[in-house]
Formats: structure tokens, sequence, C-alpha cells
């Protein structure tokens, strides 16, 4: 957490009581006394508890803005390939001057990464954007040849994998209405059907429109 956001916090807390509460009336936080408060508080700052679905994780996490470690490092290296740099929320994150005026490592950087963050008005769908980040971290590191050719737009690739989802899930549990993400959102990370499957395909399709730059050790290269 980079960050402590009082609002945000107080959101994570009445997560937590409605999760608690199941299909009951959730407690109302206002009317808790300081020390059931307190406690609130120290148990949504805990790692979450195991059998907890997807969604709630999602949700608490993305309230109290949470990050996986490195995470602003690696947002760094994936503007040193997006040379027209991110955008997600309305908000822009480019790549010049960023990357001239600043370090990998410095507290500027890490906060103008959450200030672009912050423009989101869902705490799940926030967190979605992180594992979305991590996610093309993870693909550039493995495949040097490649950089974005266009300015990358966060939510056009949710999209793409949000409808890709929904082509294997044709009646998604919990899903009124065509947009309605809730099941991705509840969905595991990891696994073939996982939400960072969908989100891989659609930031390699996205990848294989832009350009690939040359390699010395370029297995296509015949010499």
């Amino acid at each position: 957490m980079l960050k402590i956001r009082i609002g945000w916090i107080i959101h994570a807390m009445k997560y937590e009581l409605k999760i608690r509460a199941g299909d009951m009336p959730a407690k109302d936080l206002y009317q808790m006394s300081p020390s059931e408060v307190k406690q609130l508080l120290l148990d949504i700052l805990q790692p979450q508890q195991q059998g907890r679905g997807w969604l709630n994780r999602r949700q608490i996490d993305g309230s109290l803005n949470r990050t996986p470690a490195g995470f602003y490092d690696r947002v760094w290296q994936i503007l040193e390939r997006t040379p027209n740099g991110l955008i997600v929320a309305g908000k822009f994150l480019p790549q010049q001057p960023t990357l001239s005026d600043m370090t990998m490592y410095e507290m500027n950087f890490s906060l103008l990464v959450e200030d672009m963050l912050q423009n989101i008005d869902q705490p799940e769908y926030r967190q979605i954007i992180v594992e979305l980040l991590m996610v093309i971290s993870v693909i550039l590191e493995r495949n040097p040849e490649l950089e974005f050719q266009d300015k990358v737009d966060l939510d056009k690739v949710v999209q793409e994998a949000f409808q890709d989802f929904k082509k294997d899930n044709s009646h998604p549990k919990g899903a009124e209405k065509q947009d309605d993400m809730t099941a991705f959102y509840n969905t595991h990370p990891l696994g073939k059907k996982g939400t960072c499957s969908y989100l891989s395909k659609a930031v390699i399709t996205l990848l294989l429109e832009g350009e690939m730059k040359p390699s010395n050790d370029d297995p296509c290269t015949v010499s």
C-alpha cells in the first residue's frame, strides 16, 4: 500500500461487513463500537482468508490499493517498451518525459502510477488492471523482440479479455446484463480459464499487431 486513503479504507470495511453478513443485512459501520471498528480494521489489513471468493478479494485489495511486490518497477519496464504510453479510465501516462525526468525506483514515479490508477471507480476493476499490468510485464520480459506500436488503452484490453471470457461462458453465473463483469471479477486469476489467461491472450493479440524489434539472436533470421 503506497498511499493510505481513509475513504477507500472505509469502503473496504463496508465490503467486509457485507461479506460477513451473507444474505442478511450488513451491520452499519457507523453504529459499531470503537473497539469493533478497530478489530474490523485490523482484520481487513491482514492477508485475505482462504475460502473467500475472488470478487470479494479484489474488492478488498482494490479498496486498499494493494499491489504485488515490484509492481511499480514493472510498470516502468512496460513504459520502456510502450513509446506512446498507457491510458486507463481517461488518465494518460506518457513514456516521455516520464522516463527521462524520473528513475525507476523513485517515489515520484510510483505516485504517478498511483495517480493513474486513482481514476478507477470500482476497486475490483482496479485490481484487474493491476493484474493486467503484471501480465503485460511478464509477456514483455519473455519476448524482448516485441513492443507496443500504439498507445495502450488498458480498458480496451480488459474488454477484449472479457468478450473472450463471455464466449467461453455463454451464460456466466450472476451476469444479468451483457456488460456485467461480476463473473469475470469472481474468477480465479490462474489456470486455463483464469482471468490471466484471457488477459494474456488479449495482450498478445495487441502486441502482434505492433512492430517487432530486430534482434541479433532472432531465430527467424537466416545468416
